[in-house]
């Protein structure tokens, strides 16, 4: 597969899930502590956008993987593959979580409103792994 010189699309669509996260984790937070619904709104969509976004982005990184390092399979790239899908694992449970069980989202949080918050935070736990191996790939 010959890509045209200069195209690197990997490094653009990575921002949309390694913003979307933590910003979602935050607005969570903000949440907790005011009791705005706007800022629960707010996670649920940021999450829902960092699932959609997150399946492109690694099949971006795959094709990178392929033609840029020729496939050749390090435990940087199998890292960064186990924590692409352990993303969207846990950023799909997060969002049927709340579509399924909207009342995780009410204040004072449940078992599943914790559970939910969980999941967030795990989500941003594997934005941080997986930028700090896509960095270690960049900044060698």
């Amino acid at each position: 597969m010959k890509l045209p010189e200069g195209l690197y699309l990997h490094p653009i669509f990575v921002h949309f899930p390694q913003a979307l996260f933590p910003v979602a984790f935050a607005s969570f937070l903000l949440y907790l502590g005011t009791g705005e619904t706007l800022f629960e709104n707010g996670t649920y969509l940021m999450t829902a956008f960092g699932l959609a976004a997150t399946p492109v982005t690694m099949i971006t990184g795959y094709i990178d993987w392929k033609v840029r390092y020729k496939g050749y399979m390090t435990s940087v790239f199998r890292i960064k593959i186990v924590t692409g899908f352990v993303l969207i694992g846990l950023s799909l449970a997060a969002v049927l979580l709340r579509i399924l069980v909207p009342e995780t989202a009410r204040l004072p949080l449940s078992g599943l409103g914790w559970l939910r918050a969980g999941l967030l935070a795990g989500c941003v736990a594997s934005c941080v792994v997986e930028g700090h191996y896509g960095g270690k790939l960049v900044f060698h």
